[in-house]
């Protein structure tokens, strides 16, 4: 079920057919909103977590299409960061437009498989990844959620060598 709603979706966004306007989205609501969702894996899990977002910031996007990128991103992040590890997510900001990361302190992602990790069904390591479920298509929805939003979004290795994946869109005025 899970695979047919992900491809729904995917195909929606790639055929175009993804047409809902944006508005001003409140960043701490949403986040604090995706982390309380995600408190019983961050128990099972023993992670720990944090998020530091300014009340006053927000961005201009769907918010349930945002919703769902950052999600999947805190999600994936839980995933990969094993028991007990520590995921974070910041907010940078500037004159036009506000960066979310999310940063795991997991394995991290070798630098051959960066360029295609946002293409569909694609896994760093498929035997790993299918243990830990998945479609192999949240971030292939990020990617197209972001973009359908006027954002762009990318991955690098974090300071503790795990991932940190982000995104960019518009901000508007601090309200």
């Amino acid at each position: 079920t899970a695979l047919v709603s992900d491809l729904l979706d995917l195909s929606r966004l790639e055929g175009g057919q993804y047409t809902r306007p944006s508005e001003d989205v409140v960043l701490a609501d949403l986040v604090a909103n995706v982390f309380e969702t995600l408190a019983a894996v961050v128990d099972e899990k023993g992670a720990r977590v944090s998020h530091a977002v300014p009340a006053s910031l927000s961005v201009k996007a769907d918010p349930a299409a945002l919703e769902q990128v950052v999600f999947n991103l805190v999600e994936n992040a839980l995933k990969y960061s094993g028991e007990g590890g520590c995921v974070a997510l910041r907010v940078r900001k500037d004159a036009a437009r506000v960066r979310v990361e999310v940063i795991d302190d997991g394995p991290g992602v070798p630098e051959s498989h960066r360029s295609r990790l946002f293409e569909r069904f694609y896994r760093v390591d498929p035997g790993r990844s299918r243990e830990q479920g998945g479609t192999g298509l949240g971030l292939a929805i990020v990617k197209h959620l972001i973009t359908s939003m006027g954002g762009s979004v990318g991955m690098t290795a974090s300071e503790s060598g795990g991932a940190l994946f982000w995104f960019e869109l518009p901000s508007t005025r601090e309200i």
